[in-house]
């Protein structure tokens, strides 16, 4: 069903990671327990895009489309200004103001729509998203991964509680300038526990981390918080403590962005193509390059997606890029 096995990106991650092996709170992943509350209850942010001129793409979309063995050729590149980071982010360039943007990549083949990664990246925080640099989003079997706090989807995963997580990990690679996930306060608080989320979070401390994250959020944006879910998650009180300490204040809805990363370089999309005009995209020179960072890819299971939001934030979308209010 899926592209990669749990089983392989364990295998992939085993270097780095050390296996928990603890009792789980919920054997069929979190998607069935969460997703429907993210998508009524995460709202999504009002954002335009625009296409960049065919022929450039980032150098991590072009490396990620390598590494996923598709050819850049065939992918769409786009930039997506969010409100909520068009003040913090304004730069003044050649005398014009800049208003920095995520530049996403889609293949044309890819399960997830350029609406699809527009609605569900801009239904998290902002003070999440800015610890990513850009999205991805490739054809595959139901699996994602983060590298160097750039995302990639490899096909169908277009929930909430997906994107929660992948972005969880940037959060947890960046933030405190330490990996929280493998500090001794997160460690020991797996220890204190007498359960983790699922069978994934046993993968190690740090996909526990981002699954204990993806509850964490269903805590702020569920009305009565965890205790809806339907399970005594207290098992797992330390580690959701613990990781709040860490990065709560930044998983709250609300506010304006502080901060981002550079774009990466700009480059063709390979020999083919004929000297142009660069895509229309500047890029700033004087941000951060984020660390070299990187959690192997891993298959979601049960995922609990939604035609109805998916149809709405296609109508939202078309209203905004039109400079009118959106009514759903």
């Amino acid at each position: 069903m899926f592209a990669l096995s749990v089983v392989g990106a364990l295998v992939l991650a085993a270097p780095a990671f050390a296996a928990l092996g603890r009792p789980i709170l919920f054997s069929d992943g979190l998607s069935p327990h969460v997703d429907s509350s993210f998508w009524a209850h995460l709202n999504p942010t009002q954002s335009t895009w625009s296409q960049w001129d065919w022929g450039y793409t980032p150098q991590t979309c072009y490396n990620n489309a390598n590494s996923n063995g598709v050819s850049p050729y065939d992918f769409e590149i786009f930039a997506v200004k969010y409100t909520d980071c068009s003040n913090a982010w304004v730069l003044r360039l050649m005398g014009y103001g800049y208003f920095p943007t995520l530049s996403s990549c889609r293949h044309h083949n890819a399960s997830l729509s350029q609406i699809d990664m527009i609605d569900l990246f801009g239904r998290l925080p902002v003070h999440e998203r800015q610890w990513v640099r850009h999205i991805i989003a490739v054809p595959g079997g139901g699996s994602a991964y983060m590298s160097n706090a750039d995302v990639v989807f490899q096909g169908p995963v277009g929930t909430p509680s997906v994107f929660q997580h992948e972005v969880g990990h940037a959060v947890d690679f960046y933030k405190n300038s330490v990996r929280s996930s493998g500090t001794s306060q997160f460690i020991n608080a797996i220890n204190a526990d007498s359960c983790v989320p699922d069978s994934y979070a046993n993968s190690n401390e740090v996909e526990d981390y981002t699954q204990v994250g993806v509850l964490a959020m269903y805590d702020i944006v569920n009305p009565g918080g965890l205790d809806g879910i339907g399970a005594n998650w207290r098992c797992l009180v330390n580690q959701k403590n613990a990781l709040d300490g860490f990065q709560r204040d930044h998983m709250t809805p609300g506010g304006a962005c502080t901060r981002r990363w550079a774009d990466d370089v700009t480059v063709k999309m390979g020999p083919a193509v004929p000297r142009q005009k660069r895509a229309p995209i500047e890029q700033a020179s004087d941000l951060p390059v984020p660390g070299p960072s990187y959690v192997a890819p891993h298959a979601f299971q049960n995922l609990v997606f939604n035609a109805t939001e998916q149809l709405k934030a296609k109508l939202r979308q078309a209203a905004w890029q039109k400079g009118e209010a959106a009514t759903v």
